[in-house]
């Protein structure tokens, strides 16, 4: 076996320009680890955050060096003498920052490097089959941001059949999980969008609705939910989105902020919203293994369907980021670390 592999690395924060893609040591494997060859892997809005240095919400400041990447697919290369759950050629997917015993997240740069690289290795603990129905590239573009939000949905939201929930930010990687899933679970959806163009997409993706920015886009979600919405998700990290979010909630509603824009600020909400609306809030910090395991299971039952925006080489890491950056994305960009 080969010692060395193709990896995107991060040496220090800043542009795109400082994602270094070159040969880099094939990772260490202990006892109890499989080495998996990764055929598909992703880049997210994390990543971004990750690569300029910015942190909040108590997270410490990422070590250097760290290599990207929130989720692989691929097929298992090698496995540690104390390995049982798998062998050599099988087919696996998983978070590389996975959730541990004290629920919180392992980011990569924190502990372990992310999945964009050739090669990744991990406890098998953190793996899961594969089936072989499901491509490796669905399989990425779902772990982790339709693990995330179907905990939003069912845990966070405690959303019901025929409830009906708001989205923001629906075009993206969480907000296109949201939607699909939400169809998935029988919900009505209301999305929301500041371009007319993406109407086709969040309706094909799952929205029963979609508002196209306006001055009085509150009334105009009120008057196709005239009760107002169960639940509201916001994936785009625009303040004015989080108020436009609570402004259309019945009482008893609960409210979801998945993403910030730029350092953390506050909530844009008063002590008369919570008593006027019995409002709810709950953040929503990472999936479970449960919802990992979930998703694999409905994509293997073709009840989700990712939306990937397109499949590129992992060399041209640095253009996935300008891309995702200056919102020409729609639903995951994919990773082909062998192109």
């Amino acid at each position: 076996m080969a010692t060395t592999m193709k990896a995107v690395r991060l040496l220090a924060h800043g542009g795109p320009n400082a994602l270094i893609y070159g040969d880099f040591p094939l990772p260490e494997m202990g006892r109890t680890d499989v080495l998996v060859r990764v055929l598909a892997t992703t880049v997210s809005r994390w990543d971004v955050k990750y690569r300029i240095g910015e942190t909040g919400g108590g997270v410490p400041a990422f070590k250097l060096p760290m290599q990207p990447g929130r989720d692989a697919a691929g097929v298992v290369e090698a496995v540690g003498d104390q390995v049982t759950a798998f062998k050599p050629g099988d087919r696996v997917v998983g978070l590389v920052h996975p959730v541990n015993a004290k629920g919180e997240s392992i980011y990569p740069g924190h502990i372990t490097f992310g999945g964009n690289a050739q090669f990744v290795t991990r406890p098998e603990a953190q793996w899961l089959p594969l089936p072989a129905n499901v491509e490796p590239a669905a399989a990425a573009a779902a772990m982790w941001s339709y693990a995330t939000s179907h905990r939003i949905l069912l845990d966070r939201l405690q959303s019901r059949l025929g409830d009906t929930i708001f989205v923001v930010g629906g075009s993206g990687g969480m907000g296109s999980a949201v939607l699909d899933l939400a169809r998935a679970m029988g919900l009505r959806v209301i999305a929301y969008t500041r371009s007319a163009q993406k109407t086709d997409f969040l309706k094909k993706l799952g929205a029963s609705e979609v508002v196209v920015a306006q001055d009085d886009a509150a009334a105009a979600v009120r008057k196709l939910a005239p009760r107002g919405c169960d639940g509201a998700v916001e994936c785009s990290g625009v303040t004015t989105m989080m108020r436009l979010c609570v402004d259309v909630l019945r009482r008893g509603g609960t409210f979801v902020p998945v993403a910030f824009e730029g350092p953390p600020a506050p909530l844009p909400i008063t002590v008369a919203d919570c008593t006027r609306l019995e409002l709810n809030i709950r953040g929503a910090r990472a999936s479970t293994y449960e919802d990992q395991r979930a998703v694999v299971a409905l994509l293997a039952q073709r009840r989700i369907s990712p939306a990937i925006d397109s499949v590129m080489p992992l060399s041209e890491l640095r253009s996935a980021h300008e891309r995702l950056e200056a919102g020409k994305v729609l639903g995951r960009i994919v990773l082909d670390p062998w192109r």
